[in-house]
C-alpha cells in the first residue's frame, strides 16, 4: 500500500473516531467531500469510495481475509476495473483491520463511562434586566457549579440519541452538552426571577442557585 492510500485510511479512520462507527455508511457524500477537500486525495479514488459506501459494500469487505476476494466483489457490485477495485479493497481492509476494530471497541461509550465517574466544574454567568416605569437595572449573577451524575437523574433521551448515533462521543463533548443545557435552564430561571416583580428589585440572596 502506497503512502497516499495509507493517508486515506488514516483520514477515514479520523472521521470514524470523530463521528462514530456508522458515519461513513450514513454520510457517503460528506465523506466524499471531506476527502476531496484534501489536495493529495485523488478525486477518482474518493468517488470510488463514495460509491462503495452508497452500495453498502464496505460492510461485506470486512468479512474477507484478502484483498483479491474483496476486489472481485467490488468489480462485480460496483463495476470497478481491476486496478481500482484492488485499491479500494486494500483501503477498506486496512481501515477495518483487527487493530482498528479493537481500538474502536475500547472507545465504545468510553466518554460516557468517564463522565459517570468524574466531577466536572463549570462556571455560569447570568444576566438579565429588571425594568420598571422609573428605569432599568442590569442584573448579574455568577456561580461555580460541580456537575456529577446522580441516581435520581432520569435518563436523558437527547443524550441517549447522541450516544446511539456516536458512541465515541468524548468526555469533553458530553461535559459541554451538560454545561450548555444547564446554562440555558439557569438563564431562563434568572430571566424569570428578575422580571417577575415590578415593585421589588431583584436581590442576589433571593435567587436560590443552590436549589
Amino acid at each position: 500500500m502506497d503512502n497516499g492510500m495509507k493517508n486515506i485510511v488514516e483520514q477515514l479512520k479520523a472521521l470514524i473516531n470523530k463521528n462514530g462507527p456508522a458515519y461513513l455508511s450514513e454520510e457517503p457524500y460528506l465523506t466524499y467531500k471531506e476527502l476531496t477537500s484534501l489536495e493529495w486525495v485523488d478525486a477518482k479514488t474518493a468517488g470510488a469510495i463514495m460509491l462503495t459506501l452508497v452500495r453498502g459494500i464496505e460492510s461485506d469487505i470486512k468479512n474477507y481475509d484478502n484483498s483479491e476476494e474483496a476486489s472481485k466483489l467490488l468489480q462485480k457490485e460496483c463495476c470497478f476495473n481491476k486496478r481500482m477495485a484492488g485499491r479500494i479493497a486494500e483501503i477498506f481492509l486496512a481501515l477495518y483491520s483487527k487493530e482498528n476494530d479493537d481500538e474502536w471497541k475500547a472507545k465504545d461509550l468510553e466518554g460516557w463511562t468517564q463522565f459517570k465517574k468524574t466531577k466536572v466544574g463549570c462556571t455560569w454567568e447570568g444576566f438579565s434586566v429588571w425594568q420598571t416605569s422609573g428605569g432599568s437595572i442590569d442584573c448579574h449573577y455568577m456561580a461555580q457549579i460541580t456537575l456529577k451524575p446522580a441516581r435520581s437523574i432520569k435518563a436523558d433521551k437527547d443524550l441517549a440519541r447522541r450516544l446511539s448515533g456516536n458512541p465515541f462521543t468524548t468526555l469533553e463533548i458530553i461535559t459541554e452538552y451538560y454545561e450548555n443545557k444547564l446554562g440555558k435552564y439557569l438563564d431562563g430561571e434568572f430571566e424569570e426571577y428578575c422580571t417577575c416583580d415590578d415593585y421589588y428589585q431583584p436581590v442576589v440572596e433571593d435567587f436560590e442557585i443552590d436549589y
